[in-house]
């Protein structure tokens, strides 16, 4: 559980690379990739973008655009978007690392969630892991909004693929739109 853990997170961090060698993956032939940028397609762009803030990390563009813009709407020629929406609005957020998460907001129609029930999560569902220098602080941040938390801080170990362990806390939380959030402190040695 807890190497399947690691490797999710590792994933999102686009270390995946660490969780096994590449001869483990099945060929030698194939050099790590490096995550760039999950984007999140979200129902209310403040409320999201105060969420991700709160947590530490910090906007580096901001553009919305319309459709008779150069370009046109974000996405709006290659994504399956469920209308033809008239203004869009992109804002890439970072954290101390290269890997982006980008936000993306459409004027219409309300997009449909693939949450669907958001007392649980399952196979389509993402799980965004961050890491802070304060875990406190963050948790303080995103109380002051009303967030929900499926888990408070705690402390917890974790067994890496070398066999040493790592010790920490996180919480889970779930952003404005549902997506739940890992927000991890590691304790450093």
């Amino acid at each position: 559980m807890a190497l399947q853990r690691l490797t999710v997170i590792l994933a999102v961090l686009g270390l995946a690379s660490l969780a096994a060698p590449a001869h483990a993956q099945g060929t030698s032939a194939i050099r790590p990739a490096t995550l760039q940028r999950t984007t999140l397609v979200v129902g209310d762009m403040d409320k999201a973008l105060d969420f991700y803030q709160r947590i530490g990390l910090f906007k580096t563009s901001d553009t919305s655009v319309t459709d008779t813009s150069q370009g046109g709407v974000f996405g709006a020629a290659d994504l399956p978007l469920t209308a033809d929406s008239k203004t869009s609005r992109l804002v890439i957020l970072k954290g101390g690392d290269a890997a982006q998460l980008a936000l993306v907001w459409y004027d219409r129609p309300q997009l449909p969630s693939a949450r669907g029930n958001l007392v649980g999560i399952g196979i389509g569902d993402v799980i965004i892991g961050i890491e802070v220098a304060d875990l406190q602080g963050a948790y303080s941040r995103l109380s002051q909004i009303g967030t929900r938390f499926q888990r408070s801080p705690v402390r917890f170990t974790q067994t890496t693929a070398d066999g040493t362990g790592q010790t920490g806390q996180h919480l889970l939380a779930y952003d404005p739109d549902g997506h739940m959030v890992e927000v991890t402190q590691m304790d450093r040695r």
